[in-house]
């Protein structure tokens, strides 16, 4: 069983209206809606954090250790260590 915590927040009236429309277009619950709604808005911001760490690690902003820590690598794939190498070629050679 998956366990849960119990959030107690307070939705403007509006977008509880929008929610349940778009709810009962879909044929399912306001609450649901709402819990489907926030996993995949956290699962976009987590993918866009992942890329953002590969960008900076890449661009040299970031090391090995913190890319890793922002995405689900066991170990740098070798397409994005070539990219980083190139880039510190660059800015070598000016």
């Amino acid at each position: 069983m998956v366990k849960t915590t119990q959030l107690g927040i307070r939705i403007e009236n509006d977008l509880i209206e929008r929610i349940e429309y778009l709810a009962k277009n879909e044929g399912i619950d306001r609450n649901l809606w709402i819990k489907r709604a926030l996993s995949t808005f956290v699962s976009d911001e987590e993918d866009g954090m992942a890329d953002g760490a590969i960008e900076d690690y890449i661009n040299l902003r970031i090391d090995e250790e913190t890319l890793l820590e922002f995405t689900d690598f066991d170990k740098i794939p070798e397409d994005i260590k070539k990219a980083r190498k190139e880039k510190l070629e660059e800015k070598k050679n000016g």
